[in-house]
């Protein structure tokens, strides 16, 4: 899973797809809340501009190809 915080999801959402903040909002609200997903999640990637992709990634691969 590949979280980020709320606003700068629908901030990118925005820019990319060009939805109104009102239409991205309403999309969120039909999909599986953020807590529950992270349950279900075997890894998660942070995409918040914090932490470099790359590694996370490369953590990711590492991890499967061992098991």
């Amino acid at each position: 899973m590949v979280i980020a915080p709320e606003d700068l999801r629908i901030k990118r959402v925005m820019e990319r797809d060009g939805f109104t903040e009102e239409q991205v909002r309403a999309r969120m609200k039909g999909q599986l809340p953020e807590e529950e997903k992270l349950k279900l999640a075997d890894f998660v990637i942070v995409n918040d501009g914090s932490q470099m992709l790359i590694p996370q990634v490369w953590g990711v691969h590492r991890e499967i190809l061992s098991h």
